[in-house]
């Protein structure tokens, strides 16, 4: 699949075949670039890596053979989401990836300078009418924010009331 000037891997959105090892390998270097991402120990691999390929929830962008960026997602259901904001990622239960109709970018990875290129491709092609949510990635310095996010379709008005529809399932 190709989007601008990048080859993509994105098997939600295409039937071309791809290989999960390589993929792997490549969002392994992606994460050792990236300072957020190249303190994660080895061993947490399978629990923050794997599901997302195996559920097909990620997108890697390569530019001249070179992989640049990288997208997982997860659609949760409101219990989903709670845990999702309460539990470390470790702790995510396999069922949790897609349960629901609420979008969470739960891995957005482009150290070399390509995080535009990366957000207009989420809001212009892969989610272009959809609401969609995200952590800030600041949170141990500010504590737990979250982000909204709407494709290039959606209007204000549809994405209030979408957000208003779907309230974060945070307990008190």
């Amino acid at each position: 699949m190709r989007y601008d000037r990048f080859d993509l891997i994105a098997p939600a959105f295409s039937d071309e075949p791809w290989n999960e090892a390589t993929v792997l390998g490549s969002v392994a270097w992606l994460w050792m670039h990236s300072s957020a991402h190249r303190d994660a120990p080895l061993h947490s691999l399978p629990r923050l890596l794997l599901p997302a390929l195996k559920h097909r929830q990620f997108v890697l962008g390569s530019e001249a053979g070179k992989p640049v960026f990288y997208l997982a997602w997860l659609n949760l259901d409101a219990d989903a989401e709670q845990r999702y904001l309460e539990r470390s990622p470790l702790e995510r239960e396999d069922a949790d990836w897609n349960c629901g109709e609420r979008l969470w970018l739960n891995d957005f990875v482009a150290p070399f300078g390509h995080t535009t290129d990366l957000a207009r491709l989420i809001q212009r092609q892969l989610f272009p009418n959809r609401c969609m949510r995200s952590l800030d990635h600041h949170g141990e310095e500010r504590g737990l924010r979250v982000k909204t996010h709407m494709g290039i379709g959606v209007i204000p008005e549809q994405a209030h009331a979408w957000f208003a529809a779907h309230p974060l399932g945070l307990t008190a």
